[in-house]
């Protein structure tokens, strides 16, 4: 049982420093007047340090899913939008009504969220 709980933490550990990568490279901002995403923020140290604790890297998850979904949904009525514009052809009704940008923050937020669910568990086993 401890192997495969060391096993999620580790992956947990694993989705969290991805979900990081991918927000340094897309230069990610929370809104327009936002930082970007750097090492000049301590949610990119306790997402990336090693040495960083369980309990920050799951702090540090909460608040960037909170950040990304709210782009995410931002981009989502963008791509409505043009959508509704461009009316193109869709014959399954299958494609995707949002934003280039929108999508990668959509995988993102996956993520984050599955780090979220494992760090939880992992911590409140831990605290009882």
């Amino acid at each position: 049982m401890f192997e495969t709980q060391t096993a999620a933490v580790s992956q947990a550990r694993d989705l969290t420093r991805r979900a990081a990568q991918w927000l340094d490279l897309i230069d990610f901002r929370a809104h327009a007047a936002a930082e970007t995403f750097s090492p000049s923020m301590s949610t990119y140290h306790d997402m990336l340090d090693p040495a960083a604790t369980d309990a920050a890297r799951l702090a540090a998850c909460r608040g960037m899913h909170q950040q990304v979904c709210r782009r995410v949904e931002a981009e989502r009525l963008e791509g409505e939008a043009t959508h509704a514009r461009q009316r193109p052809i869709d014959p399954y009704g299958l494609r995707w009504r949002i934003t280039r940008d929108g999508a990668t923050l959509e995988t993102i937020a996956c993520l984050l969220s599955a780090a979220i669910e494992v760090f939880e568990g992992h911590l409140d086993e831990a605290a009882a």
